[in-house]
C-alpha cells in the first residue's frame, strides 16, 4: 500500500503546540467559584539586550534563541490555591505572570502524578488550551516540560480524584519568558535562505518516507536549535532512538520534538508546529564523530505517521548524498549533492551542496546515502549558505557505531551493518475519484450558470480521503494568495507561461529621473487600472525598480513587504538600489529606463540598468520589462539578471497592510529566486465565479471510504466586457496526484432587445411598468439595467421611460 503523504496532514492541523495527551476538559471549567488562585509575577528583565545578543549569537552561527529561561521554585506545597470538591476531589490551580512576553512555556522538574489525575497548562481567555497530562506523562529522569501558551499569563491546573493512591507532586523549576514572538517569530518561518528546496517540491518526491523521520529540536529554554533524525533498529521494534549531534547537547531531559514542520506546498507556507513529543534520555555519544543518540520519552503518536529511518554504518563512500534539515528554525528543507561525498576520518565531507544548502539549526541533521536513502552521518558543521558554496562535514555513522551507536541500534549484536527504513503505521489507501462536467461557459450580460463536481473516496476499506480544492488564476500558483486575493507564478512552476519579451523600441519613450533614488513625471496609461479595489489611470517610475501609484518614495534600501515605510501602492519588479542613468549621473550609472503605452497594456522597460556600486555589485546588469494589462494583469519578464542583486520583488496596496511577496534578499546574493529567462505573472482571484457561492474560493474536507461529495461551480456574467476570461479549479488530495482543471468564460454580447424587460421579445406597455418599477425600486440585474439604459448614459431615470414610450409609439 502507499503510505499517507504527511503534506495533506499538515493542511488540516491546528497551530496548538503540545505534547502526546488524552482529550479532557478542566475540571474548573464546569465550576462557580470565585476564588482568588494564587499568582506568581515574575521579575522584568533587558528585552533589548537579549535581541543585541541573539544577533552576535546568529553571525557566529550559535543556535536560535527566541525565549529567556527563568529559574523559578513553583510547587503543590509552596504556591498555587487547592480547592476541595463536594465529592473529595481537588483541585490545584496558580497563576504566572511574567509581563511583555509573547507566549510561556515551563519546565518542571519533578512531575509525578496517579493513575486518574489529570494535569492542564491554558490561557487565561481559555482560547489555548493544553492537556490532560496523565501518569503516562511521567518520564524516568522525573522531569516534564509543557509547550508554549501564547500572552504574558498561564494557569496551571491539577485535577485529582478522591483517595489517590498518592498525592501528585508538580514542581515548576524554569518558565521561558518569549520575547521575540515564536508564534511569528523573527528568525525561524521563512529565514531560510532562498536557495533552500521546501520538501514538497518535486525534487523531494522520492523522498517522502525519509522527510517524515526528520524533527526540528527545540530546547526548553526556547531555542530551535537543532535537527535529528527517528532511527529504526534491527529488531524493528519502533522504539523511538534519536540521532542527533553531539554538539547540540544540553539539557535534551526537556526537549521538544517537534515533527512535520513543514509547508504543505513546494511554496512558502508556515507548517503544523502541534506535532510535538517532550523530552528524552541520551544513550550514547561521542566528540569523536559528534553523535548524540537518544531515546524519546514517548513513541509519536500514529496520526503523526511518521518514519524510522535506515542507516548504514559500512563505511562505504555515500554516492550523490541528501540532506534533510530545519535551516535556521525554518520548515523543513532537503538539499542535494549530485556528486559523491568525501572521506575526511570520523566524517564525510560535502565539498558543495548542487541544490540548497545548511545554515544554523541545520547541526544534527541527517546526511542520506541518495542510492540506497540510509543515514550515513548527521551534521558536524560547515561552511556552506546561499551565498558560500562551501563544504559541509557530517559524523559517520560508521565511526559512531562502535562509540556505543551499535549497543541500541543493533540490540541482539546481529552483525548486521545496515537496515533499512520502516513506517510506523500502515494506512489503507485512500483514492479520490472527480465527476466533474461542462467547465466552459459561454454566457450574455446578466445570465448565471452553474456545473458540479462530485468528489469520491473509492480507496481501500477504513480509509480517509483527505481534500482540498481551490480556484485561482494559475494551474501552478506559487504559494497562497495575499489577503486581497492576489496570487502569482512563474515560468519556473508553469512552462505553458506566455514568457516572450515583449519589443517596445519602436515605441519606446524614456523617462527621466531627477537622480537616481526619485521618480519621474506621473505618466498617462492611457485606461483605468484595477489594482487592490482602486482604478488607476496615471502611475510613477522610480528609479529603483518599482511602480508606484501615489506618492514618490526615495528610500534606496528595499524592505520586507508588508510595510508602511515601503512605497504604496505599488508594484515591485525589482525593488533594488539601482542606478539608471538620470540627471545627477556619477560614473556608474548606466542603462535607460521607458516606457510605451498601448490600447489594453502599459510596459515599463529597465533598459540594462546598472547596481549603485559602492564597495559592493561590480558588473552589474539588470533587463527586465513590467506588463500592466487593462483587466489587472501584471506580467514581469527578466531578460538578464547579471552580478550580484538584493532585490523585493512583489506587490503592495495602499495601507502597506496587504502584500503578495515573491522575494525579498536582505543581503547581497548572487543566485535566488529571480534569474535571467524568467517570467512572473501576477494575477486577482476572478471574481466572476464561485465554489457553491459566488466569492468563495476555497473548500476542504473528509471522506470515507464510498462515500462522495457534492459541490457546485457558480458562474456570473455581471457586465463584464465581451471576450474569453479563465480560472483554474485546483485539486490536491491524499488519494492521489494533484490535479488541476481549467474554467473558461466567453462573454458574449446581449442578444435581448433594448427596452424588452420582461423578455417577451416585443415592446409593450409591461415594459414601461416593469421600468417605472425598477427606477423606484432599483435592481441589481445586470441584464435589466443593460435593457432599461435606453439612453446609454449609465442611469435608469425618466428619460429612460420617454425614450421606451417612443420607441414603442414609433
Amino acid at each position: 500500500m502507499k503510505k499517507m503523504k504527511l503534506f495533506l496532514l499538515s493542511l488540516f492541523t491546528s497551530f496548538l503546540i503540545g505534547q502526546v495527551s488524552i482529550e479532557s476538559t478542566p475540571k474548573s471549567f464546569f465550576e462557580q467559584s470565585t476564588i482568588n488562585i494564587d499568582l506568581k509575577r515574575l521579575p522584568e528583565f533587558d528585552i533589548q539586550a537579549f535581541l543585541e545578543e541573539d544577533e552576535r549569537n546568529y553571525s557566529e552561527i550559535k543556535p536560535y534563541r527566541f525565549a529567556n529561561s527563568i529559574d523559578v521554585d513553583y510547587n503543590m506545597l509552596n504556591s498555587g490555591t487547592w480547592t476541595i470538591l463536594e465529592d473529595g476531589s481537588k483541585i490545584w490551580q496558580l497563576i504566572i505572570h511574567s509581563p511583555q512576553a509573547y507566549s510561556l512555556n515551563l519546565i518542571y522538574d519533578h512531575f509525578n502524578i496517579p493513575i486518574g489525575a489529570e494535569f492542564f497548562v491554558y490561557s487565561p481567555d481559555k482560547e489555548m488550551i493544553l492537556g490532560a497530562f496523565t501518569d503516562y506523562n511521567h518520564k524516568p529522569h522525573g522531569g516534564f516540560s509543557t509547550a508554549p501558551i501564547k500572552g504574558e499569563m498561564i494557569i496551571l491546573e491539577y485535577n485529582e480524584p478522591s483517595n489517590p493512591e498518592f498525592t501528585g507532586n508538580i514542581s515548576v523549576s524554569s518558565v521561558a519568558h518569549d520575547y521575540r514572538n515564536m508564534f511569528f517569530n523573527e528568525r525561524g518561518y521563512g529565514d531560510s535562505g532562498s536557495c533552500n528546496n521546501n520538501v514538497a517540491c518535486s525534487v523531494g518526491d522520492e523522498w517522502t518516507d525519509e522527510i517524515r523521520s526528520v524533527a526540528m529540536i527545540l530546547t526548553s529554554g526556547g531555542s530551535r536549535i537543532c535537527t535529528g533524525t527517528l532511527v529504526n533498529n534491527t529488531r524493528q521494534d519502533l522504539t523511538p532512538y534519536f540521532l542527533t549531534a553531539n554538539h547540540c547537547l544540553g539539557g535534551n531531559n526537556s526537549w521538544i520534538f517537534m515533527f512535520n514542520y513543514e509547508s504543505p506546498t513546494c511554496n512558502n507556507q508556515n507548517g503544523p508546529t502541534s506535532m510535538t513529543v517532550s523530552g528524552s534520555s541520551l544513550l550514547a555519544n561521542n566528540s569523536s564523530s559528534d553523535f548524540a543518540l537518544l531515546q524519546l520519552n514517548e513513541n509519536p503518536p500514529e496520526s503523526y505517521n511518521v518514519h524510522y529511518a535506515g542507516w548504514d554504518a559500512s563505511g562505504d563512500l555515500p554516492l550523490t548524498p541528501v540532506g534533510i534539515h530545519h535551516p535556521s528554525g525554518d520548515i523543513k528543507k532537503i538539499s542535494f549533492d549530485y556528486n559523491n561525498a568525501s572521506n575526511s576520518g570520523n566524517y564525510w565531507d560535502v565539498d558543495s551542496w548542487d541544490d540548497g544548502t545548511t545554515e544554523p539549526g541545520s547541526s544534527g541533521s541527517p546526511l542520506f546515502d541518495g542510492n540506497s536513502h540510509r543515514i550515513i552521518g548527521q551534521l558536524y558543521g560547515g561552511v556552506a549558505s546561499c551565498t558560500n558554496f562551501g563544504y559541509d562535514t557530517y559524523g559517520k555513522v560508521s565511526t559512531s557505531w562502535n562509540l556505543g551507536m551499535n549497543n541500541y541500534l543493533d540490540p541482539d549484536n546481529t552483525g548486521q551493518n545496515f537496515v533499512d527504513g520502516m513506517d510506523a503505521i500502515d494506512l489503507p489507501d485512500p483514492l479520490a475519484t472527480l465527476d466533474i462536467q461542462n467547465l466552459n461557459f459561454e454566457l450574455e450580460n446578466g445570465q448565471n450558470s452553474s456545473t458540479s463536481i462530485v468528489i469520491s473516496n473509492n480507496g481501500e476499506a477504513e480509509s480517509v480521503l483527505i481534500y482540498n480544492m481551490e480556484i485561482t488564476p494559475f494551474s501552478i500558483p506559487g504559494g497562497q494568495s495575499d489577503a486581497a486575493g492576489y496570487w502569482w507564478t512563474d515560468s519556473d512552476l508553469d512552462n505553458s507561461l506566455d514568457t516572450e519579451w515583449v519589443d517596445i523600441s519602436a515605441d519606446a519613450l524614456p523617462i527621466s529621473f531627477p537622480n537616481n533614488d526619485q521618480s519621474g513625471e506621473p505618466i498617462q496609461m492611457g485606461f483605468e487600472f484595477p489594482f487592490y479595489g482602486q482604478n488607476y489611470s496615471e502611475l510613477i517610475v522610480n528609479a529603483n525598480g518599482w511602480i508606484g501609484f501615489g506618492d514618490d518614495n526615495n528610500a534606496w534600501q528595499n524592505t520586507d513587504i508588508p510595510n508602511l515605510s515601503a512605497p504604496r501602492p505599488a508594484i515591485f519588479p525589482f525593488w533594488d538600489d539601482l542606478n539608471p542613468i538620470n540627471d545627477n549621473c556619477n560614473d556608474e550609472c548606466s542603462g535607460i529606463v521607458y516606457y510605451a503605452s498601448y490600447t489594453d497594456k502599459f510596459i515599463v522597460w529597465f533598459n540594462d540598468v546598472s547596481h549603485w556600486v559602492g564597495s559592493n555589485y561590480p558588473g552589474t546588469s539588470y533587463d527586465f520589462q513590467t506588463i500592466l494589462y487593462s483587466d489587472g494583469r501584471i506580467e514581469i519578464h527578466y531578460n538578464t539578471i547579471t552580478g550580484d542583486f538584493s532585490p523585493t520583488i512583489g506587490i503592495q496596496n495602499a495601507s502597506g497592510t496587504i502584500a503578495q511577496k515573491i522575494m525579498y534578499e536582505e543581503t547581497i546574493v548572487s543566485s535566488g529566486w529571480v534569474s535571467s529567462d524568467k517570467s512572473l505573472n501576477i494575477s486577482q482571484t476572478p471574481d466572476w465565479l464561485g465554489i457553491n457561492t459566488l466569492g468563495n474560493y476555497e473548500q476542504s474536507g473528509e471522506l470515507n471510504a464510498g462515500y462522495s461529495q457534492n459541490y457546485n461551480i457558480l458562474v456570473e456574467n455581471d457586465n463584464l466586457s465581451g471576450g474569453e476570461y479563465g480560472a483554474f479549479l485546483n485539486f490536491n488530495s491524499n488519494g492521489g496526484q494533484a490535479q488541476s482543471f481549467s474554467i473558461s468564460l466567453s462573454s458574449l454580447e446581449n442578444s435581448g432587445m433594448t427596452g424588452d424587460l420582461n423578455m417577451d421579445e416585443s415592446l409593450n406597455v409591461l415594459d414601461i411598468v416593469q421600468l417605472v418599477n425598477i427606477i423606484l425600486n432599483g435592481t441589481n440585474e445586470s441584464y435589466l439595467m443593460w435593457a432599461g439604459d435606453l439612453n446609454e448614459d449609465g442611469n435608469l431615470n425618466v428619460l429612460d421611460i420617454v425614450q421606451l414610450v417612443n420607441l414603442i409609439l414609433n
